[in-house]
């Protein structure tokens, strides 16, 4: 499978004189990255771009992991046990995370820094001497990346700063107003969407369907039902995309790019590998030598198990019980302790980094995204019926019939199936915050959750170096 390279970083180093105390109060900082240079050839600009694309969609490392863990531990999803990152995981799970947080501190940090190589790209790129028709893809892609950042960004922390260009000169900006956020995330998807190939030459790049498809979330999170249908049935009809046939088989390494993925976290084994398999997995579990495994462990509930229906396939992604290195056969079912086996080991992993792709946005999550917005809009209907029947026959459970359902039990029955079909995928926070329910399953859990807490706090850091800045309500 092609992989697109992914750069982890763009450097830009400071260069200081030192010579009297003087000249350090005065210091001149000079860029090594001067953008009349680096982005005035087409490699130069993909250089950038490809750091973008690390910034906004990375998997390296606990990149990925963390993305799916921010959504499942504070979801009562999943919880986690041991290993030196319990100190972010536990109290994301227990509801008693503050501004410090460390898996708080990296999303923030890497999608304004995805957000600064998209505008270094959108402010050269007609420069460069390149074809007409490089220069109209890559700018729609640092267009995409910029929107896709700044919607995760709102996703977790509500609006941030926005930076619209690399040589805005005010760098030290209060938060947007939610109107000017949110028209600027939809303006950028929008003209992305216009502009982007239905297919790209290299694997892992932005296309129509990854634009669109980020559209009809931001259009369903936000409820607006009608655009939210209306996109999600603009992604289906650009014939691209499919569910797999196999629910197993689509998370394996060996069907890679299917077409039922719209846009991946790529990974590239022991390079840019992901370590969600060595943040999962117990250390005793059967693996090939130097397959790494951390003394981090991630657990799904017995509840959440019993919540499938028997002949659903989706629940052979867990790995109930074992027989580890010693010979001895470990029950995860019956204390809480069934793990995912949703992203597998690596056979080429001869480290922790494992070249499985973690998915960001599937054609199942659009088909489930016009059926919910139909629902709301038009009550009960033998479209949403179907598509749900698409999802649920692919697992090999049965259908529903449209007789038995008014609106609000189709709601609860589609509620439940975005729990089964998507579960350690990063979207439950998501889902429940829309459901209305974020909050009251974490009291019902006994957790000490507060309405404000369907945000995250800004990260103390950048409170502390930006005086516009203003905490989240709350915190």
């Amino acid at each position: 499978m092609r992989k697109i390279i992914i750069l982890t970083a763009l450097c830009a180093l400071s260069l200081t004189s030192l010579n009297s105390c003087e000249d350090i109060l005065e210091e001149e900082v000079y860029s090594e990255l001067d953008p009349s240079i680096i982005l005035s050839t087409s490699g130069g600009v993909d250089k950038v771009l490809n750091s973008a694309y690390a910034n906004a969609l990375s998997s390296r490392g606990n990149d990925a992991f963390e993305s799916l863990t921010l959504s499942g531990f504070t979801t009562g999803e999943c919880w986690g046990l041991g290993g030196s990152v319990n100190a972010w995981l536990a109290p994301l799970s227990n509801f008693t995370w503050d501004a410090n947080n460390s898996a708080l501190n990296s999303e923030w940090n890497r999608k304004y820094s995805a957000i600064r190589d998209a505008n270094l790209v959108l402010d050269n790129i007609q420069n460069v001497t390149a074809s007409a028709e490089f220069i109209k893809t890559r700018t729609a892609e640092a267009k995409f990346i910029r929107a896709f950042s700044y919607s995760r960004i709102y996703k977790l922390f509500g609006p941030g700063p926005l930076f619209a260009s690399s040589t805005d000169p005010d760098i030290i900006k209060a938060k947007a107003s939610e109107e000017e956020f949110q028209n600027f995330v939809e303006t950028n998807l929008t003209e992305a969407a216009n502009d982007l190939p239905l297919v790209q030459s290299e694997y892992g790049r932005a296309t129509k369907g990854s634009a669109l498809g980020t559209l009809v979330k931001w259009y369903l999170n936000q409820k607006e039902w009608t655009r939210a249908a209306e996109t999600a049935k603009s992604v289906i009809d650009l014939n691209q995309y499919e569910l797999f046939p196999d629910y197993k088989g689509l998370f394996q390494i060996t069907n890679e790019g299917n077409k039922e993925m719209i846009m991946v976290h790529p990974s590239v084994v022991n390079v840019a590998g992901n370590q969600t398999t060595a943040l999962t997995l117990p250390t005793d579990y059967p693996s090939l030598p130097g397959q790494t495994i951390y003394a981090a462990n991630t657990y799904f509930y017995d509840a959440f198990i019993d919540s499938f229906e028997e002949n659903d396939k989706r629940k052979e992604l867990f790995i109930t019980e074992y027989v580890n290195v010693s010979g001895q056969t470990i029950y995860g079912y019956g204390n809480n302790k069934s793990f995912p086996y949703k992203y597998e080991l690596d056979p080429d992993q001869a480290s922790a980094q494992n070249g499985i792709d973690i998915p960001e946005l599937r054609y199942a999550d659009i088909l489930l995204a016009r059926a919910e917005a139909l629902n709301e809009l038009n009550g009960i209907n033998q479209e949403s019926v179907d598509i749900l029947n698409q999802v649920r026959n692919r697992s090999g459970i049965g259908s529903l019939e449209m007789a038995s359902l008014d609106t609000e039990s189709f709601r609860q029955a589609l509620i439940k199936e975005r729990a089964m079909e998507f579960f350690f995928e990063g979207k439950s926070r998501e889902d429940q915050i829309r459901y209305g329910t974020f909050i009251s399953s974490a009291v019902e859990r006994g957790k000490p959750a507060k309405d404000h807490m369907q945000r995250f706090p800004i990260p103390q850091r950048e409170i502390d170096s930006n005086e516009k800045m203003v905490q989240n309500d709350g915190y």
